[in-house]
């Protein structure tokens, strides 16, 4: 009994001496046995794309004698409450870089001590001196000012707002209606109505002040009719602004993605924002230049990959942004996940060459001997 315990028990240790050494001979060092593997860690490059919006908001605020525009000037249909108006204007395509997720290596051996990053940890080259700069974040901002504050009428101080005493009323006074207000400015407006015609056809026959007064003169009075005149029909003001948008495709073509929502009463809103229609991203895939990218990428060499160390061949997509049917922006790109993934030949990397990889896809930029 106790030479079947022992027997067994030698099996087991033997066993386990033997994965032991498998264990660590998978994680030596080539060169140098004994020593644990190790690595640094990187990235390859996915793209995003980035849509510049820019936008005009129009705010209309009523006048405060709207209900007698069309009583005492004439003029119909002048609006009786404020309101928003949106319009796109203006919209562009960019497309930016991050650490692609499914993309994260590990560099091995002597690769590894030849490897340049930038800060986000995407691979840019081997065995050279690369310098990159990544850029700074871009806020989503959906603040707005509030337009209604910037409208501001003309101040009717120069008119009485009292009724002067008289006999019955002695040194009282009494407060105007909105009436006779009204009434006070409309009786301005065609006083400058009046005057700028006399002034420009020289009802007085009098010599006119030279080119440039009369310039001023006329400007100064029209200006003063406008003002009047907005209170009854209202002000206007606009505000421009600029919003943008990230987008990152995944490996196939999308179609349909919300990419924001836009109203003409609200302006440009977040996706999640279901007050607006939505404005979506199409990302066609080139399929053709994938399947040729796949079928040159593979290698039949024993230490294919053995580095760690891969590169992307970029794919090329279609982008469309669309409203509704209405195509609002498009442009052609190269895609980093969109094409295929291959490993550096170990035979660049005994420290003869230098290898430059474009940051923004991963893509080879320069294989150059040292």
């Amino acid at each position: 009994m106790k030479t079947s315990v022992l027997f067994i028990t030698l099996i087991f240790l033997a066993g386990s001496l033997l994965a032991s050494g498998k264990d660590d001979k998978k994680k030596e060092t080539p060169g140098n046995p004994g020593a644990p593997l190790e690595g640094v860690v990187y990235s390859l490059p996915q793209t995003g794309i980035r849509v510049h919006v820019k936008a005009t908001c129009e705010r209309y605020v009523n006048g405060p004698f709207c209900m007698y525009a069309q009583k005492m000037l004439g003029i119909d249909n002048a609006p009786t409450s404020s309101s928003e108006r949106w319009n796109l204007d203006e919209m562009h395509l960019e497309t930016f870089s991050e650490p692609d997720p499914d993309q994260v290596h590990k560099a091995l051996g002597q690769a590894a001590q030849m490897v340049s990053l930038t800060e986000s940890g995407i691979l840019t080259g081997i065995n050279s001196d690369v310098k990159t700069e990544e850029r700074g974040i871009e806020t989503q901002s959906f603040l707005t000012k509030r337009l209604d504050k910037q409208v501001k009428f003309t101040d009717l101080s120069i008119w009485s707002f009292y009724s002067p005493a008289d006999s019955t009323r002695k040194f009282k006074m009494v407060s105007k209606s909105i009436d006779q207000k009204a009434a006070e400015a409309a009786e301005t407006i065609f006083n400058l109505r009046n005057s700028r015609f006399g002034l420009l056809t020289n009802a007085n026959a009098e010599p006119l002040p030279d080119g440039k007064s009369f310039e001023v003169m006329t400007q100064e009075l029209g200006k003063m009719e406008e003002n009047y005149l907005s209170l009854f029909i209202g002000k206007s003001v606009r505000q421009a602004y600029e919003f943008s948008f990230d987008y990152i495709p995944g490996q196939k073509t999308a179609k349909g993605e919300v990419f924001f929502r836009f109203s003409e009463d609200r302006g440009v809103l977040p996706k999640s924002d279901l007050s607006g229609r939505p404005i979506v991203i199409e990302v066609n895939k080139s399929d053709n230049l994938a399947s040729k990218q796949a079928s040159l990428s593979t290698s039949e060499s024993p230490d294919n990959g053995k580095s760690g160390l891969f590169y992307r061949m970029p794919g090329m997509a279609e982008i469309r942004i669309l409203d509704g049917s209405t195509q609002l922006a498009g442009a052609r790109a190269a895609i980093a996940q969109f094409g295929t993934t291959a490993p550096v030949p170990e035979n660049l990397l005994d420290g003869k060459y230098r290898l430059e990889f474009y940051p923004a896809t991963g893509a080879v930029k320069n294989i150059l001997e040292k």
